[in-house]
């Protein structure tokens, strides 16, 4: 197998270019990074560069406000862009047939974007509203208070998105002053990866590109952080669910030859980390996670070590399950750090974390071979060295967010505190051309009657491995929560080894695997490098088919649910979405409940409880598992019969899940929620399952309402237009039962009612005219467009499969899907709209802050 081409160039006007051939799918993903943040932000200014990154979205002469999204989704694309400390970056992916649109884009707004000034003041309001949206997370006051207690002098100490106040007083002149200073070829890195020729694209670029002029170098970053010679402590009380813990130490750039031990480092104390977006982490063999989480202290612990110009910090994150005992948890922290200054890191405890670095980067698929020899050349001497440079008292800063007042407010995990980039046409007569899909997917039935299915792609590093019962929350009857548990402690303890052993296993592999629970179904996942695979069918068989159980582990795994359950009751968009939810699907169905379950039942199951749910459910008859990657179908598949064929043949009980009609009027519910700057709103009607007729047809008119460009209709009203939020959009859920579209938005609270008005009078729109033809097209193609992109990883292609089968699809959807889509017109979308969508029938959440004075918050209606 031939290796990809990588080719590095730099244009006359300063332009540098990242070229590299990649033909696994006909997809090109093209980037392009600018050197401008946080970092380069005076005070008085915060938040500025942040908000150029949106005013490229708003408009050139050539692309006009909305088109940009409008066009890369019509070729089924993605799209976004995203502002940290180091750097503000763009991205479209595409199919390869549509890459002159990204080329395009990028160099024209590169220098004529327009800051039309009616556009940057409806943005203040989006940015305001975004803004509100983080303060509704506890945790973010926490970050803030201490990130500006590490920082003295430098301006990583600002929020990104900036102050408040500077949000309010930024001009126009301002940001367009600062656009000029800092989007120049000379300061811009451009990167493509894809089914391309290298030496082509670079033609392309150079005529796309190599004309832009290059501008004067951007100011340099003078400011220089003043050595810390005492601990410094914050503390942020306001209403969350649990404390939550920050401590930080002043760490070295990433030019720095002390960053791969630190890189190292922070996978030994919580595993490594995705090297990309999305994915998951590993580590539950990890220093941090035995201590904190296995211990059933924390719900969740974390490390993080950023790679950046100037020099940052090394966190260390923890949230408390409710009973912990905060002085407790930073004695272990701080225990855990001694460690790492006084004993050597043993050899195959390093191994083991070198193992998981190069699994996420295999998983990347992605080469960046100088970065892994310098991480696997790191030797415990040096861990050592930076260990008791860096991680000293004098150099740290110290956080506690405590919680205060009567009813608790949201929390995430403490992952997320660990600080990460901030995100955020006229089409001319020629013919969108997506290039056509065609993957072909093996089934295959075991006797005991588990489906099998394959897909080989020899090209992968990796492998995925995944199996799906229908053993979701909708089996839990009047026992909520009984699925989500029982899920959850497959991974605590089988009949052959322990939670510590199976993790300190997979952590030794590289490979990770986790359980993830749903209404309709559980899915069992492991990804792991593809000469793995063998011992981690085996590893998954064990935990599916032969867990215990054990009491100790179920305490811990308890009180993690209820910290969990604690964090969706008090997060305005969680507690949004349940309540659409209870107020559609009536006391009973399988759908009406939380996956969580309640509080009540959470806190008296029983493991007999569990042991008899698994023994019940988790039957292979109307089990699949799909394998995808680099190894042959056939050699997996044996693989999976031999570590399967104990698993005796046999059936769940039927399940049936009843329709629900709409209700006979439209109804209303609002939840307070103090400490909150923001509400979320959730509007909402049953609709069909997923094998329904209609749904097709439906997943059109949605995409036209609430998903194409800039979130469809409601974006460009609710969001674009009037600037009412920062994010406004609908959703099509469809399962086994009944599915659910809802439309949601987060608005200040002076917004509620104009949001909730504006977003009916789309839906009405939708219903009393037809959409024109070129909204359709644009409908399709992102639909059809956007296939390639959902087939870049193995793990995608199994989760294809298995919904492909569980949903009993076809495994030829893909191919016929095309001619399905084209068939549904204009028509068909608007008879759907008035079928389903009807506003007069509508339930309504709202959860937030109390109404503004003045204002009355409408009566609950159940």
């Amino acid at each position: 197998m031939a290796s990809p081409t990588t080719i590095t160039a730099r244009l006359d006007n300063g332009l540098t270019v990242v070229l590299r051939e990649l033909h696994r799918v006909p997809v090109v993903s093209c980037w392009v990074w600018y050197r401008v943040g946080s970092r380069n932000e005076p005070p008085g200014l915060t938040g500025i560069s942040h908000w150029v990154e949106h005013m490229l979205f708003k408009g050139t002469p050539r692309f006009p406000p909305g088109s940009i999204f409008r066009e890369v989704n019509r070729w089924g694309g993605t799209l976004n862009g995203f502002t940290w400390i180091d750097y503000t970056a763009y991205f479209e992916t595409l199919p390869n047939t549509a890459v002159r649109l990204a080329l395009e884009i990028e160099s024209d707004r590169m220098q004529h974007a327009a800051f039309d000034p009616a556009e940057v003041e409806r943005e203040r309001t989006v940015i305001l509203a975004e803004r509100e949206g983080n303060e509704n997370q506890p945790p973010y006051f926490l970050r803030e208070e201490v990130l500006a207690a590490a920082f003295r002098a430098h301006p990583y100490g600002q929020p990104v998105i900036g102050h408040r106040a500077d949000l309010l007083s930024i001009t126009r002149d301002e940001l367009y002053r600062h656009y000029l200073t800092f989007y120049t070829p000379n300061n811009a890195t451009l990167v493509l990866v894809g089914d391309f020729d290298v030496e082509q694209m670079l033609r392309s670029v150079e005529d796309r590109f190599g004309r832009i002029p290059a501008g004067p170098e951007p100011p340099a970053v003078r400011a220089r952080e003043p050595e810390q010679w005492g601990e410094r402590r914050v503390t942020v009380r306001r209403p969350a669910p649990t404390p939550v813990l920050l401590m930080a130490w002043h760490a070295p750039p990433a030019a720095s030859s002390d960053a791969p031990a630190l890189v190292v480092l922070d996978t030994v104390l919580s595993g490594a980390k995705p090297v990309s977006f999305g994915g998951g982490g590993m580590g539950r063999s990890s220093r941090l996670y035995r201590a904190l989480v296995s211990s059933g202290l924390c719900s969740s612990a974390a490390s993080s070590f950023a790679l950046t110009i100037d020099p940052y910090l090394f966190t260390v994150s923890a949230t408390l399950t409710p009973t912990a005992d905060p002085g407790q948890v930073e004695a272990i922290v701080e225990r855990e750090l001694a460690r790492v200054r006084e004993e050597p890191v043993p050899a195959d405890e390093l191994a083991r974390a070198i193992r998981q670095l190069r699994a996420q980067f295999a998983a990347w698929e992605e080469a960046v071979d100088a970065l892994l020899d310098e991480l696997e050349s790191v030797t415990p001497d040096e861990l050592l060295r930076v260990a008791n440079t860096y991680f000293v008292p004098e150099r740290r800063t110290v956080g506690w967010l405590e919680p205060a007042g009567a009813t608790l407010g949201a929390a995430p995990p403490a992952e997320l505190l660990a600080v990460r980039p901030h995100f955020l046409v006229d089409p001319g007569p020629e013919p969108v051309i997506y290039p056509r899909v065609s993957l072909t997917i093996r089934q295959d039935r075991l006797a005991n009657g588990l489906t099998l299915l394959g897909h080989h792609d020899p090209t992968s590093e990796v492998a995925a491995v995944v199996l799906r019962l229908p053993a979701g929350a909708a089996r839990d009857g009047d026992r909520p929560g009984t699925a989500y548990l029982t899920g959850q402690m497959l991974t605590h303890g089988t009949e052959a080894r322990s939670f510590d052993a199976l993790n300190e296993e997979l952590d030794a592999l590289g490979a990770a695997l986790s359980v993830s629970v749903g209404r309709d179904a559980v899915d069992v996942s492991a990804t792991c490098l593809r000469d793995d695979l063998p011992r981690i069918v085996e590893l998954l068989a064990e935990v599916a088919l032969r867990p215990t159980f054990p009491e100790d582990e179920l305490e811990r795994v308890r009180a993690q649910a209820l910290t969990a359950l604690r964090q969706a009751l008090n997060s305005t968009r969680a507690q949004a979405d349940y309540t659409l939810r209870s107020l559609l699907y009536p006391p009973g169905h399988p759908y009406h409940h939380r996956v969580l379950g309640s509080e009540e039942r959470l806190r008296e199951m029983t493991r007999e409880e569990l042991v008899e749910f698994h023994w019940r459910y988790y039957r292979p008859d109307r089990a699949y598992l799909a394998v995808a990657g680099g190894v042959p179908v056939e050699e997996a598949w044996r693989l999976i019969e031999a570590a399967f064929a104990g698993w005796e043949p046999g059936k769940a009980p039927e399940l049936a899940i009843p329709p629900v009609e709409p209700p006979p009027r439209r109804i209303r519910r609002q939840e307070t929620l103090p400490g909150k700057s923001q509400a979320d709103i959730a509007l909402g009607l049953p609709t069909v399952p997923r094998r329904h007729p209609d749904y097709e047809t439906l997943r059109l008119a949605n995409i036209v309402l609430g998903r194409l460009g800039m979130m469809g209709r409601l974006g460009a009203s609710v969001r674009e237009r009037l600037g009412l939020a920062y994010y406004a959009s609908s959703t099509l859920e469809a399962g086994l039962g009944p599915g659910l579209w809802m439309a949601y938005a987060g608005v200040n609270p002076v917004n509620i009612e104009r949001a909730i008005e504006q977003i009916i009078a789309e839906v009405i729109r939708l219903r009393e005219e037809p959409v024109d033809q070129r909204e359709l097209s644009d409908a399709r193609t992102y639909l059809l467009g956007g296939l390639p992109l959902g087939l870049e990883t193995s793990g995608a292609i199994a989760s294809l499969a298995l919904d492909l089968a569980f949903y009993d699809l076809g495994m030829d959807y893909i191919d016929r899907l095309p001619d399905l889509i084209g068939s549904i017109g204009a028509e068909q979308i608007q008879e759907v709209a008035r079928r389903y969508l009807d506003p007069e029938r509508m339930a309504i959440a709202v959860a937030g802050p109390e109404a503004p004075a003045g204002e009355a918050s409408p009566a609950p209606v159940a």
